[in-house]
């Protein structure tokens, strides 16, 4: 059996020197092996031919949250009936409190309805790219264009419908603000929640029941608000607001929803209407059919996305290619009882 062997101090210098003598040529046991010198290659003599590399998942695109869009009636007009919509309303007659005489048949009612017309309107947009760009380019460049036209022109019909639906909604400045009067609050909200239900105007949201999860709460019928993420914080500060995370079932949570105040759900969208940074954010609550939207059916409303090849695109040498969409559209309000803008700051 092998006996361990053990070195005193001086010992193990000693070794260290005799193995150091013993080296080859150049290297050095207690630094770099080889000493820098100007006939070594570095990549200033012999650059790469390539130094950069491009990261095909691109970097994140920011875009609005399309709320507005979302809940209006949707109706369609079939092709070759003309450009023009028209909604009609009847009106309910009033109670008929007057006993009828025996014998007599009462005189006959009449009955009345609103027209709702509105026009529609070619919308859209297109790029046009080189055949040389196709031909030496990436190909996901190609899907990338095609994400970010069918995003304009989301946000083209949610912009048109915004501007329909809280550009010409009626409207009232908040005068009951804690602090400074035009801050959201509970107050303002109840007026025009309560003037809503005086005009019978049905809730969109159906109730969420409760539920076990600790801390959560049931949810009300409900009208839907929307309103610019600035208000995130005051609106959270209005009293008895709810955050979606209190929400006693979170599969019943609207995308872009922020939470509820009594009788309203709210979305936040920075495609929200505001005169300024500071000032003039139209906050709209509404209720069902406040505003409707249309589309003739076929054509650029079913394939709102058109690519031209270069082959069909006119240029003589074929080098050019074109991609864009094409939509007709309108918005328009059905009845302006169902609905109100709260005008505030922050």
């Amino acid at each position: 059996m092998r006996k361990l062997m053990f070195f005193t101090v001086e010992e193990r210098i000693q070794r260290h020197n005799d193995l150091a003598a013993i080296l080859p040529l150049g290297f050095m046991p207690s630094a770099a092996r080889f000493p820098t010198n100007s006939n070594m290659h570095t990549t200033t003599r012999i650059n790469h031919p390539i130094n950069i590399f491009y990261q095909s998942k691109v970097l994140l695109r920011v875009i609005d949250a399309f709320v507005y869009v979302r809940f209006g009636k949707k109706d369609s007009m079939p092709q070759h009936a003309g450009d023009t919509n028209k909604w009609r309303r009847w009106a309910n007659p009033s109670a008929q409190t007057v006993p009828l005489i025996e014998g007599v048949d009462p005189s006959p009612i009449l009955l009345s309805k609103t027209d709702i017309q509105v026009k529609l309107k070619e919308y859209g947009a297109w790029i046009v790219t080189t055949s040389w760009m196709t031909f030496t380019g990436i190909t996901d460049d190609q899907s990338q264009m095609a994400d970010i036209l069918l995003d304009n022109m989301r946000l083209t019909l949610d912009t048109l419908t915004r501007d329909v639906a809280s550009g010409t909604a009626s409207q009232t400045t908040a005068s009951n603000g804690s602090g400074t009067v035009t801050f959201i609050n509970k107050t303002d909200l109840d007026i025009i929640v309560t003037n809503l239900l005086s005009e019978n105007t049905r809730m969109i949201k159906t109730q969420i029941n409760a539920g076990t999860g600790q801390g959560t709460s049931p949810i009300r019928s409900s009208f839907i608000g929307i309103t610019h993420v600035g208000q995130r914080t005051k609106l959270s500060q209005v009293s008895g607001f709810k955050n979606v995370s209190n929400y006693a079932q979170t599969g019943q949570i609207m995308e872009d929803e922020f939470g509820s105040t009594d009788d309203i759900r709210w979305l936040l969208t920075t495609n929200a209407p505001r005169t300024s940074t500071t000032t003039g954010y139209q906050s709209l609550i509404f209720g069902m059919e406040f505003f409707g939207t249309v589309k003739i059916t076929g054509n650029s409303a079913a394939a709102p996305l058109i690519f031209t090849p270069k082959d069909r695109v006119g240029s003589p040498l074929q080098r050019f290619t074109t991609l864009g969409w094409l939509q007709n559209f309108a918005a328009q309000i059905l009845n302006d009882n169902f609905g109100h803008v709260l005008v505030t700051t922050v």
